[in-house]
């Protein structure tokens, strides 16, 4: 018990620090400086992206594994497993469909126009995506807080 507990933490703050620390901060501030060239700082933030995508894979598995024994509440297994499958799908589907698109555009000359609306939809629905894997996060955050509590 004390292991399935100690194990859905650690998973728990991996995820939630890849979520707030990766994407909420890091890959904004690497994309937003001013010394570097955007398109360089496209092509340094993709395998950033990657590992993080990596990290909210394996945080979400493990806490599918542990949740169930850990928090005793089926919302909160329901969330980790909505969590995983939002991690994988954000990490095997989207992130290599969003290296592909943002390779294709040159951010200094705004071209091509198509590929870059295309892509930056394809953020928008990235940051969605993200914003939904954080709630699930919280939420399972909370059912444990409330069940140790």
């Amino acid at each position: 018990m004390r292991l399935a507990v100690f194990l859905g933490l650690l998973a728990l703050a991996a995820v939630l620090g890849a979520l707030a620390i990766g994407h909420g901060l890091l890959l904004p501030g690497l994309a937003a400086a001013p010394l570097v060239d955007p398109n360089l700082a496209r092509a340094l933030t993709a395998p950033l992206s990657l590992r993080l995508g990596d990290v909210l894979v394996g945080g979400s598995l493990v806490l599918v594994c542990t949740t169930p024994r850990w928090i005793s509440s089926r919302v909160a297994t329901t969330a980790a497993l909505l969590l995983a499958g939002a991690a994988l799908a954000h990490r095997w589907l989207l992130l290599p469909h969003l290296g592909r698109l943002w390779s294709r555009v040159d951010l200094v000359a705004a071209r091509p126009v198509d590929t870059l609306a295309e892509a930056e939809r394809w953020t928008h629905h990235q940051n969605l995506l993200l914003l939904f894997m954080g709630l699930l996060a919280v939420l399972i955050a909370a059912l444990a807080a409330r069940t140790r509590g």
